[in-house]
């Protein structure tokens, strides 16, 4: 199906998806993440040894996605979105 000016339409699951990426953003805002893991190492008697393995675990999962993440941004740079009037 062809859409005026190329306009993309996105599926609900896609809609849900980046309401799910634009909450968590928010939610880093409001509670940062890197504060958060910078108090713990601080106060490391915080979290205990399976808190402080489970901890890690969710780390190298956020690892992982960045090669991806910077991809993304690459990608974008080279080819901002055009406006359409």
């Amino acid at each position: 199906m062809n859409h005026p000016n190329n306009d993309t339409l996105l599926s609900q699951q896609e809609v849900d998806q980046l309401l799910k990426i634009t909450e968590l953003l928010e939610e880093q805002k409001e509670s940062n993440l890197i504060d958060e893991i910078k108090d713990a190492i601080l106060d490391s008697g915080k979290l205990s040894l399976i808190d402080w393995r489970r901890l890690r675990t969710r780390l190298k999962e956020i690892e992982r996605l960045i090669p991806h993440i910077d991809l993304i941004i690459e990608l974008k740079s080279k080819n901002p979105p055009q406006e359409t009037h």
